[in-house]
């Protein structure tokens, strides 16, 4: 309530009168339900009891089990494509970090102060921050903030103010203690959808391995919650919840097919049946015959490269040579060729040749949210890379029937 009270006072001066009206007012502040922070330790009920006795210091973590992201390779600041989502509770889940409210405040808010490393990127007016990764950044953003007989519309990005505190002043409770002003009801964890979504560039390397762990800027927390006013008799209530963020079972992985299956009319297994010629017929010149290695589960990837290996090399460098030592063909080999694709030319490949290189690009459609594990979700793509395998002539050798068998290995990788 505000009383305003006029008061007349009359100055003379120099045998004048002068009226001075002065405004003097007087009031006093209605105590208003209020929200504090603190730990699950307090002196009395659930429902009426003393505040919390000290700090909380809590951890949300990525969803339970192994979990690998893949992350492609960038020429600029791009979005990864790859987004982990965390529902937190800083009163659940082993944490201990509570909401209290308390009629006798001032109805000031809790704030949270975010203490994210910054790496001075932004990506649709978002600010980004460091992971422990070159090149690896990302952004925090929270939403559906609620507790018991709390709620609010927030939805924001932590740290998009820069250091700045963030007023969670939409936050509200239907459920205070109504007893002492003094006195504290314990409603239960602050609840939230955190969203924690990745962007790379170009000093990110794909064939990074390892976990990854969200940067601060010196503190083992990301950030934390206080109000810093209560107000009335809740300053002494007024303590500290301690946020981190634990992705300890996520793993980065280089863009990678998890399954490589050998298919054509003459394959069994892992065996190209290439059939029977005469010595003649190679001399002329064989028919090849074709085959293909289907590529399954493929997440991020783009580029495919192929090298072909061998043990048992012919004389020319070009050909693969016969493995059988017994009632074995000689003077032939086998050439691999892949074929063209949708962005390469057709190239004979040259076995234990580095810099023999069949290249395809992935044409199929990945759509994974980029995580292989208990979080994935989508269907990765598949690429076919098509070949040919023809016997011919090693060299001037001159040929001699039997038996043959080469052995091949291809060794792929995804640039």
């Amino acid at each position: 309530m505000i009383k305003n009270i006029f008061r007349r006072i009359a100055i003379r001066s120099r045998g004048e009168r002068l009226l001075l009206l002065l405004l003097l007012s007087s009031g006093c502040l209605h105590a208003a339900d209020t929200l504090v922070v603190g730990n699950n330790t307090y002196d009395g009920t659930m429902t009426n009891n003393k505040g919390p006795k000290g700090d909380a210091n809590v951890t949300a973590s990525f969803v339970a089990g192994a979990n690998t992201i893949v992350i492609p390779r960038a020429t600029s600041l791009q979005p990864s494509n790859i987004k982990l989502h965390i529902s937190s509770d800083t009163g659940g889940n082993g944490n201990l970090g509570m909401i209290y409210c308390a009629a006798g405040g001032f109805g000031g808010p809790i704030y949270l102060y975010p203490q994210l490393l910054s790496s001075g990127y932004t990506y649709n007016n978002h600010k980004l921050f460091k992971t422990n990764v070159q090149g690896l950044y990302y952004t925090m953003h929270m939403y559906h903030l609620w507790s018991y007989a709390t709620s609010s519309n927030l939805d924001f990005y932590i740290g998009d103010n820069g250091q700045a505190s963030y007023p969670l002043d939409d936050l509200h409770s239907t459920s205070c203690s109504d007893g002492k002003t003094s006195d504290y009801q314990t409603l239960g964890g602050l609840v939230s959808d955190i969203d924690i979504e990745f962007y790379n560039d170009q000093t990110f390397n794909p064939n990074t391995t390892g976990s990854i762990s969200l940067v601060s800027n010196g503190t083992p927390y990301l950030y934390y919650l206080h109000n810093p006013n209560p107000g009335g008799a809740l300053s002494s209530g007024s303590r500290y919840i301690y946020q981190s963020v634990n992705l300890s079972n996520v793993y980065l992985s280089s863009p990678t097919c998890t399954t490589a299956i050998l298919t054509g009319k003459t394959v069994t297994k892992d065996t190209v049946s290439l059939g029977e010629y005469s010595p003649q017929q190679i001399i002329d010149g064989a028919t090849g015959v074709p085959f293909s290695i289907e590529l399954q589960g493929c997440y991020r990837v783009s580029n495919i490269e192929v090298k072909l290996m061998t043990g048992a090399p012919a004389a020319s460098a070009s050909l693969l040579g016969n493995s059988l030592t017994s009632n074995n063909a000689g003077g032939v080999g086998v050439e691999i060729k892949g074929q063209s694709n949708s962005h390469y030319a057709e190239i004979a490949m040259k076995p234990n040749d580095a810099s023999s290189v069949y290249k395809a690009y992935n044409d199929g459609t990945d759509s994974t949210n980029g995580i292989i594990g208990s979080g994935g979700s989508g269907t990765p793509a598949s690429q076919i890379l098509n070949f040919t395998a023809t016997l011919k002539q090693d060299g001037n050798q001159q040929i001699r029937g039997g038996d043959f068998k080469a052995v091949g290995v291809f060794s792929m990788t995804y640039p």
